[in-house]
Order: structure tokens, then sequence, then C-alpha cells
């Protein structure tokens, strides 16, 4: 009979993991190691090297308590943001940006450094989710009905959340919030990462209501359609049946006073009148070819201001998405064909889309792995993304030129919302050394680097 060696292996092995648990459960901590080990002179240490030592106090929020609004860094080389890049300094005064460039003289040596803008997600669950497994830990979905109009972010938004610092260690310093779910799954927000209350925390409110198309938008809930067709009709019935009311005909007969107030409407219906006087814009998620050439077709049928979200097979029609003139809140670059919505993923996504003239936000994927946005911008670069247009995606400026925001550039008269790295920002082994939001700075501590200094020595 045949030896089957590796299932002998494999066995062998589980039986010595089972032993060593065992060892550990009744023994101090460096008994479980090998003898050998247990008698060497030395330490067992992580060959990575220690985090940035910053043990300054931190309020609730992620703010330096007595962090200085103004200062002044040279010596460095700029990201200014919107694809240019300076040699120089940059000089803050009570948060906010006065002179920028080779000018700038004095001030903290940052030996060649980097300044940038800090990295902006285009759209994340994060402060909404904060364990996978654990339901109650779970407010991004609305499961009531699948179309949630008047739902916000901000009324389940975590300031407490254990993933931002996770996010900003890495740089990742605001992003856009957004719920999922259903059909219409509710309204999200521009976020800072940083602040002990939601108000503190939140850059622009109602930046868009999400609507799902394709497969997205089909399930189970109550209301919700069970195919593409079904999604069609169903928003094209929930636009008409909530168009704004005609204005008053100033040559109609004079009614009494009590037919002259005008009829309650519900946060829903003044949710949709905001969306078709284009004063509320609308978030149309799809990833498939076709998905993205219906919810190009339903803004432009209804006039509405869209921005698309996902786009994973943008590449096939980036023509027609250039032709909307809509800014897309791009899927992230290391989508994998894995099903019927991304079966034409490919890593030139970006690169293709920008060549086609459209205007482009990262995505870095789930809130758990945010601090992977400027390696999803890294790898687009390599794939054939311009450096600079990649640094425009990633750092908010097509963001803030989408909603107006104070973020992305770093020009004089704009908040104090930056970062200094080591060198270059997008590669992944790049370490973040500060931080600041809003002219304040911020901690680059997290759970993470806590319990990596906690353990990096185990004996």
């Amino acid at each position: 009979m045949a030896v089957d060696k590796e299932g002998e292996s494999r066995r062998q092995l589980l039986a010595g993991f089972g032993a060593l648990a065992a060892t550990a459960a009744a023994s101090p901590a460096h008994a479980a190691f090998p003898k050998e080990v247990q008698t060497s002179g030395g330490t067992l240490t992580s060959p990575l090297g220690a985090p940035n030592a910053d043990n300054r106090p931190t309020d609730r929020g992620g703010f330096i308590v007595g962090g200085e609004a103004t200062f002044t860094l040279r010596n460095a080389r700029i990201l200014v943001g919107d694809g240019t890049e300076l040699v120089g300094g940059i000089r803050i005064e009570r948060g906010e940006i006065v002179e920028v460039g080779p000018g700038v003289t004095t001030g903290e040596d940052l030996a060649g450094a980097v300044v940038f803008p800090g990295f902006f997600d285009g759209g994340s669950t994060i402060g909404l989710v904060e364990i996978d497994l654990e339901a109650a830990t779970h407010d991004e979905s609305e499961s009531v009905d699948a179309v949630v109009t008047a739902a916000r972010i901000e009324d389940a938004y975590n300031t407490d959340s254990a993933l931002i610092p996770v996010a900003r260690r890495q740089g990742v310093l605001g992003g856009l919030v957004l719920p999922t779910g259903g059909l219409v799954s509710g309204q999200g927000a521009w976020m800072r990462f940083a602040g002990e209350r939601v108000v503190e925390a939140t850059m622009l409110g109602a930046a868009g209501l999400v609507i799902h198309f394709g497969h997205g938008g089909t399930g189970a809930l109550p209301n919700q359609p069970k195919s593409r067709m079904g999604v069609a009709l169903k928003l094209r019935e929930l636009i008409e049946a909530n168009k704004a009311p005609d204005p008053p005909d100033p040559k109609a007969k004079k009614k009494k006073a009590d037919d002259d107030k005008p009829e309650e409407l519900t946060r829903s219906q003044k949710a949709w009148h905001a969306v078709r006087a284009r004063e509320l814009k609308v978030i149309l998620e799809a990833n498939r070819a076709d998905d993205i050439l219906s919810a190009i077709a339903f803004a432009r049928e209804f006039s509405l201001d869209a921005v698309l979200g996902g786009c994973a097979e943008g590449h096939l029609v980036a023509g027609d998405i250039a032709a909307s003139g809509f800014t897309v809140l791009l899927a992230p670059t290391s989508t994998q064909p894995s099903d019927w919505e991304t079966l034409n993923a490919a890593y030139e996504n970006p690169a293709r889309l920008h060549a086609a003239g459209v205007r482009f936000v990262f995505r870095g994927g789930g809130p758990h792995n945010l601090r992977e946005l400027p390696t999803e911008a890294c790898i687009a670069v390599a794939n054939g993304l311009p450096y600079s247009a990649a640094i425009a995606a990633a750092c908010g400026h097509n963001a803030a030129a989408t909603w107006s925001l104070p973020i992305g550039t770093l020009k004089v008269g704009r908040p104090a919302t930056l970062a200094t790295a080591e060198a270059d920002p997008l590669q992944p082994r790049t370490r973040i050394r500060r931080a600041w939001i809003a002219g304040r700075e911020v901690s680059l501590r997290s759970r993470q680097t806590t319990l990596f200094e906690r353990f990096r020595t185990l004996w």
C-alpha cells in the first residue's frame, strides 16, 4: 500500500501545534518556544523597523493635544496635488497655507522628504462597519426597504472606530463614506478622518444619493426589483413620482388662506425633489459595461447631477463616460474578474479612462483595507497611468473639483490639510511621518502600532 507522505506530514504538524498550544497554556510565554531558543542569549525581535515613536497625548478625535497650527517646513519635495511638483517649503499660519514653494527657506528641515495633500478615498463604509462577523457593528445598510432615500450616514458614523486611525496611519486623511444595500441606499457624506464628534468630522453632508444599477440593485428586500429591467423601471417610477411641484401661477385666481398652505412633504420626497432640481447629486453604482451605459442614459434622461461609482469595466466604454462628463469614483485597481459584474476588470482601467479624458477618484476598497488606497494608485501607475494623474486622483484634487471641497491642493489660502512622507507616498513601504487635518496635527498611532510595539520583542 502506498504511503501517504503528505498526509502523514500534515498529521504530525497538527499534532505539533496541539502540543505547542497545550504547553503555552500552562507555561510562561517563552516556554512555548523550543528549548534551544529558550536558552539562547538573544531575543526574538521583528525584522521590521520600529514605527515612528510619537507618544504625545491626543484627544478622542485623534488630534494631538496642543499641536501647533502655525509652523514652517523647508527643503522638501512638494506634490501640490494637481499634478505639479515644487521644491522648497510650505508655511502655515493659524491652520492656513500662507506660502508654498522655493521661497520658503526657514523652518523645520525635511531633508528632501515629501509634502503632499494626503490621500482621500472615493467611497467606503469606514465608520459604519467595525467587525465583519459581528452584526451589532454593521450600520452600513438599512434593510427595512430597498429604497431609503432620506437615510444619512452621519446618523450612524462612529468617530471612535478603530479602523479610522489605521487608515490615517498610511496618510488617508478623509473620504466619501457611503451606505450600501438595496436599490437606493441613502445619502453619503465626505468625512475627515479625525474629530471627536460627527459634526466636527463632516466635510460635506448630503454628498450624494447612492443608487445601484445592475445586479447590485436587485435582491429580496421589500420593493426591490429582481432583474435589470425591474431596476430601470423602478428608478423611472421613483423619479417620475417625485417631480417637484410647479411654481404658483400669479395669474391664477386667489384661493382661501387655508388653500395657500403648501403640502407637507416627507423627508424622502424632499430628497427626490432636490435630486430633480440638481441640488443633490446621485452616485450611480455600476461595474459592468452595459450597466454603466444604462446609468449614463438614466442620468441624461432626467438631467441629473450624476457621479458614477465602480466602473470596473469602464475601459470598455471609456469614450461614453468621457462624453457624459461625469466623474468616476473608481473601483480599486486590483479588482479581479471574479464575478459576472467584473469579468473584464483590468489593471489598465485607470490608464485607459485617463487617456479618454475621464476624471476619476480612487477607491481603496473595504473599510479594513482603506490604508491600501496609495497602493491601488501605485498599481495604476505601474500599468500606464501617469504619476501626476495618480496623485490628482488619490490626493483629493479631482474630488475637490467635483464637490468643491477644501482639500487636494497645497495652495495659498487653503486649509492646511497635508502629510509628510519619507519618500514617494504611493510606494507601499513608504512611511508617513506627520499629518495635519484642517490645520491641526493628527496622531499616526493606531491599535495596530500599539500591538506592534508591545510584541515586537517577544521575550
